[in-house]
């Protein structure tokens, strides 16, 4: 026999119905076969099989994605005991030659799997793996903690839209009651409110404004132009004073009575105002104002 191809191993995936797979390396003794299955996550050694036409023949088909393994696994021994001066066969010299190279090629196959160094690392092989696996340890104790961290913040997101939520409800709530609330009519005013509102549209006094005979006066607020005509207006007469007009009765011609009239106009903020042959002028603001 040649050993003709570095190959000691070959993997097939079940399909729950094929039973018979080829090897495609030699080997000595079908005791140096070994077959292993992985299935679901479970390893495990497959012993129901046998030899058929240099093939192997499972009893049991391997199930649906089943993973199989055959591997030569040579015995690291050398049983040939060569005397002095015997002939020496040439099948036997070439069957532990044979064998030789297959304990190589498994030798080379396990540590194609195993971990390894630069050639100038000085690490302690011993402990390569414990350390190894405390860096792998460490990384998902940091996983965990990150995604912990990521869970939190998750929830904290989720309350914040939460109560993003909440806001935006209660400010609709608040503009549908201040919608309600806020009428013409006053409704929903108690009697206190009712007075309070009322007690600012009084005059002012305490802000009023004297102004001279005949002054144009531009209010820069809501509030009170007032003031007096002194004389004998006569029978229809009218007196305008800004956009209101006023027109005297007869009743004012009696020269028995006070002479003179008197006038009071509400104006609102901006309106100019202005009366001639008055006196005693004033414009007071109402309460409720602010200017």
């Amino acid at each position: 026999m040649t050993i003709s191809t570095t190959t000691n191993k070959v993997s097939y995936i079940g399909n729950g119905i094929a039973t018979e797979f080829s090897i495609p390396f030699p080997y000595l003794e079908k005791t140096h076969l070994k077959v292993y299955q992985l299935f679901n996550d479970i390893q495990t050694e497959r012993e129901d099989w046998s030899i058929q036409n240099d093939n192997l023949v499972f009893e049991i088909a391997p199930a649906l994605n089943a993973r199989i393994v055959i591997m030569r696994k040579v015995p690291l021994t050398q049983e040939t005991d060569y005397q002095e001066n015997e002939i020496l066969a040439a099948e036997t010299l070439e069957r532990n030659f044979d064998k030789l190279t297959m304990q190589i090629q498994q030798l080379k196959e396990q540590a194609d799997r195993a971990v390894t160094v630069d050639i100038f690392d000085d690490t302690n092989t011993a402990n390569l793996i414990p350390s190894i696996r405390q860096a792998v340890s460490n990384c998902a104790e940091s996983v965990i903690t990150a995604t912990q961290k990521a869970d939190a913040a998750s929830d904290s997101a989720t309350d914040a839209a939460e109560q993003a939520e909440i806001a935006t409800q209660k400010a609709t709530e608040a503009q549908i009651t201040l919608s309600e609330k806020s009428n013409v009519n006053l409704d929903n005013l108690t009697t206190i409110g009712k007075e309070n509102l009322i007690a600012l549209l009084m005059p002012d006094y305490s802000r009023k404004v004297v102004l001279a005979a005949g002054t144009t006066y531009t209010a820069n607020c809501a509030g009170i132009f007032c003031g007096y005509y002194r004389g004998y207006p006569g029978t229809g007469t009218s007196y305008t004073v800004g956009t209101f007009t006023q027109t005297f009765s007869g009743s004012f011609d009696d020269p028995s009575r006070p002479t003179g009239a008197s006038f009071f106009v509400f104006v609102s903020k901006g309106e100019t105002y202005s009366a001639t042959r008055a006196n005693n002028l004033y414009f007071i603001p109402l309460k409720g104002t602010l200017s």
